[in-house]
């Protein structure tokens, strides 16, 4: 099965399409995703077996979860950990009231 091209939301390159991740940024857009006062966050895998943990630019210290949501350029994204390791960002495209993903933290609100 052939997979349509692929767009990055937000600066238009061209990317490999995922069947997973239909609707995922670059890399270098990923880059600049920011918390709610605008602060620039970093974003790794825990370990070789996998997890996710993010921080804000300049921090020492990780802080592990399930994903986060963040912004680039203003628009609200979730970055979690891909299924074979790295770090995906999708756009956020509806809040379901009353359901939070596991260990989700929302970075957006000031």
């Amino acid at each position: 099965m052939t997979m349509p091209d692929h767009f990055c939301p937000g600066c238009g390159t061209r990317l490999r399409a995922f069947a997973r991740y239909p609707w995922h940024f670059c890399n270098e857009c990923r880059a600049r995703a920011v918390d709610g006062q605008g602060q620039p966050l970093e974003f790794a895998n825990e370990s070789l077996s996998g997890g996710f943990m993010f921080r804000r630019a300049g921090e020492e210290d990780w802080t592990v979860c399930g994903s986060v949501i963040a912004r680039i350029d203003g628009r609200r994204v979730k970055v979690h950990e891909a299924r074979f390791g790295g770090v995906v960002a999708e756009p956020v495209t509806e809040d379901i009231p009353g359901l939070t993903p596991y260990r989700q933290i929302d970075l957006t609100r000031p």
